[in-house]
């Protein structure tokens, strides 16, 4: 049973957003990938899709997701399950931030509006 430490976390920048990868291949899982994302006030990641399911649970702070043109504020402890297809958008609205995990399968595959399709680093 691999045990990861915070500490060795491996840690990427999207665009200004904070994430630390936590479960992925690269570190012992084999089928889910989760991430800590931290979302600065006013931050937004870009609308998007997947090709899987994603799951969003909010710690701390105020998100405004933004779900198939549905928008609506989470707020800690809630959670937006995102199915294959959907397109999502958080924004972050506290102004101390917000700070989310992700969790999907391994091999989840993001896609932009434009079609440009990629796997999330923090997956691999």
């Amino acid at each position: 049973m691999p045990i990861l430490r915070s500490d060795d976390a491996p840690e990427f920048d999207m665009d200004g957003i904070h994430v630390r990868g936590l479960s992925s291949p690269n570190r012992g899982a084999e089928e889910i990938a989760t991430a800590l994302v931290d979302i600065a006030p006013g931050q937004t990641i870009t609308p998007h899709t997947h090709d899987h399911e994603e799951v969003v649970h909010v710690l701390s702070g105020r998100l405004r997701f933004l779900l198939d043109g549905q928008e609506t504020v989470l707020l800690p402890g809630d959670t937006a399950i995102v199915n294959a297809g959907s397109t999502h958008s958080p924004t972050g609205e506290d102004p101390d931030g917000a700070r989310i995990v992700s969790v999907m399968p391994v091999g989840t595959v993001r896609i932009e509006p434009d079609g440009r399709r990629s796997s999330p680093p923090w997956g691999e």
